[in-house]
């Protein structure tokens, strides 16, 4: 099947439909593309509650962009945190325009409270009973009144470049068809990896909620590079903070601020992880929450996660917190205005790397969604506009094509949901929490074995083998660069250096493909704007 349009949104989450209503604002024929069934699919739908933003009376940009680098521990690309923070405040009201409703107070201010790694209160919070859906559901509907088309159920398996320009991209849907698009710009925002450790977040652990780094596959096939993937965001489950809780461990001991004396709850997740695992390895576990009584009746307006921890504290219930993953921090280098080094595509969401650095402020990826997702679909669409599309070569399609049929062909071979397993055991084993060079040897080598594998199996459906393939190479960005961060910070902890060091600082790992299947590990500096 082919397709035409003149911007190729690839992705169905908040930032690829922020990016779709943009980008439709400017004209033209814009194409949205989601591997699964949208507003049912991906991290997105569930997970976009707190909203980072310069809206407080004692917050400026230069607070927020102070919070983002030093949660980040210094690895941000600076030009990209500045731009996020001096748009934070007007992404705010444009979200209202669009219909997405935040809470506010009987007074009409907004609610704004502080989160882990905040020294003034950044987030306003979505207001889910006013708004009646999630917040990707309502830009949806405003997509669709715009104009914009929407194709479910392909999952992209490779972008077509000509020359250093992007073109199009190739597809397959679970009939195993293979779809051509043909594009004048395109914008990457496919989602992370939220199925690349064994404990996802429960909320979203159906596996329609399920994302295999399918994005990060297609930035390093097109030629693009990955920053930042060793640091990884593990997360406290529930978080103490927006129920302004205290982590108590088995001994009766409120022990953050062994930790982190001065933040305490409210440091950053990383460090929190940190303190909580150390205290499980301790044998201190498990640990729970105390929640002040007077504040218990404050919290109807948070998720559930939230809310039914807090009911079964008040039923004397002591449920424990668990540590489970959540997303990778790194993804492809991008510009402030979301292009890449590849003339016509842009990049947004999980699938950019740069902005976060080595731990993420909390509500700064709600805005990292809707901020480069508008910059994305505006100047893709520009971009689409100023250009004459260019047809694309029946050449570029030809070895996409055979990939996908021999996968499809397949009847007899290894079963791809054992491999998914092996794959878990790898990052869980050898890439989680703390880390050491021998580990991550060891689990290269098993991915080695499991890649072997992966050229034989099958599966249920042709995407199956191609998420659990891209589940394994982003298992190996992870590790390689791992292995290569010879220091601990943030979020990337080494039992072997557990120092951080200066000469690190302000440097990214680097991946890209030197030759097909051959990773290129390098060091770069962060871009300081």
């Amino acid at each position: 099947m082919e397709h035409e349009c003149d911007v190729l949104v690839i992705g169905g989450g908040g930032a690829a439909v922020r990016a779709a209503v943009e980008a439709v604002q400017h004209g033209g024929d814009i194409l949205m593309v989601n591997k699964g069934a949208f507003g049912r699919s991906g991290t997105s739908p569930l997970a976009l509650h707190g909203f980072a933003a310069t809206l407080h009376h004692d917050d400026s940009e230069e607070t927020l962009v102070a919070d983002i680098l030093r949660t980040g521990c210094n690895i941000n690309d600076v030009n990209l945190v500045r731009m996020a923070a001096r748009e934070s405040r007007q992404e705010v009201a444009l979200l209202e325009k669009l219909g997405v409703r935040f809470l506010r107070n009987a007074d009409g201010s907004y609610y704004i409270y502080g989160g882990g790694g905040h020294s003034v209160p950044h987030n306003i919070i979505v207001d889910e009973a006013s708004n009646g859906v999630n917040p990707v559901v309502l830009l949806g509907m405003e997509a669709w009144k715009k104009g914009v088309h929407l194709i479910d159920g392909v999952m992209m398996t490779d972008l077509l470049i000509d020359n250093g320009r992007a073109v199009g991209a190739i597809g397959i849907d679970r009939e195993q068809r293979i779809h051509a698009f043909s594009a004048g710009a395109i914008v990457l925002a496919a989602g992370g990896a939220n199925r690349a450790y064994p404990n996802v977040v429960p909320r979203i652990s159906h596996p329609m909620y399920g994302t295999t780094g399918d994005g990060y596959v297609l930035a390093l096939q097109a030629g693009l590079a990955l920053v930042d993937m060793e640091f990884v965001n593990f997360r406290d489950s529930p978080p103490a903070t927006p129920i302004h809780g205290t982590y108590v461990n088995a001994k009766g001991e409120r022990f953050m601020d062994r930790y982190d004396p001065i933040r305490k709850e409210g440091a950053p997740r990383g460090k929190v992880v940190e303190a909580l695992f150390r205290e499980m390895q301790a044998g201190n576990g498990p640990i729970h929450i105390e929640i002040d009584a007077k504040e218990s009746d404050t919290f109807d307006f948070l998720a559930e996660e939230y809310k039914s921890y807090v009911r079964a504290t008040r039923e004397g219930k002591r449920p424990p917190v668990t540590i489970t993953f959540q997303r990778v921090l790194g993804g492809a280098r991008m510009n402030p205005d979301t292009s890449s080094e590849i003339e016509g595509l842009y990049i947004a969401g999980e699938n950019a790397g740069g902005f976060h650095g080595a731990d993420r402020l909390q509500g700064a990826a709600f805005l990292e969604t809707q901020v480069f997702g508008r910059l994305a679909g505006m100047n893709s669409a520009l971009f689409a506009r100023s250009r004459t599309r260019k047809e694309v070569s029946k050449g570029l399609l030809v070895s996409p094509r055979e990939r996908i049929r021999k996968i499809s062909e397949r009847t007899e071979g290894p079963r791809v949901a054992d491999l998914m397993k092996k794959v878990h055991t790898v990052t869980w084993d050898h890439g989680s929490i703390v880390r050491g060079a021998n580990g991550i040897k060891k689990g290269l080598a098993d991915l080695g074995d499991i890649r072997e594998e992966l050229g034989k199996a099958v599966g249920g459906n042709p995407f199956e083998v191609l998420e659990v393939s891209a589940l394994a190479l982003t298992a190996e960005t992870i590790l390689r660069s791992a292995l290569a961060r010879e220091e601990s910070r943030g979020t990337h902890l080494r039992n072997d250096f557990p120092d951080s060091k200066e000469a690190m600082a302000r440097k990214h790992i680097c991946l890209r493909y030197d030759t097909p299947g051959a990773l290129q590990v390098s060091v770069v500096p962060s871009h300081l704007g």
